[in-house]
């Protein structure tokens, strides 16, 4: 059972791995590409939502 579990889990990574690599026809970009191009506005808008939790855990809102 385990073999089958595993050979399932390889089969199911390797799709993915398909999927993300897999060049769009009409930009001749992948997923991958996209989202590479785009981390550093993620990172930044991960920042920015981390310095305003800490914001508020230390001088908590008036909201109740």
């Amino acid at each position: 059972m385990g073999f089958i579990k595993g050979a399932l889990f390889g089969m199911a990574v390797y799709a993915v791995v398909q999927h993300i690599t897999k060049k769009n026809l009409i930009t001749g970009r992948s997923l991958l590409d996209d989202f590479l191009e785009r981390a550093p506005t993620y990172i930044e808008q991960v920042k920015d939502i981390s310095n305003a939790v800490k914001e508020e855990f230390i001088q908590p809102s008036s909201q109740y």
